[in-house]
């Protein structure tokens, strides 16, 4: 997900306290998985996120499909 959108990067859980701990050449936003994963569409509640982060690509991808027409009436 993140490597179609190389201008972002992924925010850390890791606290940033000092200015050398930041890359100065990196200078793109940072960006939260669960907000990634919201903006694409995913549900991004905690179970989604840990399954996602454990390698469940497919994990908050929301499936819709059509309903089934049924026999409401028969003539």
């Amino acid at each position: 997900m993140l490597s179609d959108m190389p201008h972002l990067r992924l925010v850390t859980d890791e606290p940033v306290t000092e200015p050398s701990d930041v890359d100065a050449t990196d200078d793109r936003p940072r960006l939260s998985l669960r907000l990634l994963m919201a903006a694409s569409g995913r549900c991004s509640c905690d179970d989604c996120l840990r399954a996602f982060r454990a390698g469940d690509k497919s994990a908050g991808i929301v499936s819709v499909t059509a309903p089934r027409q049924r026999i409401t009436a028969v003539r």
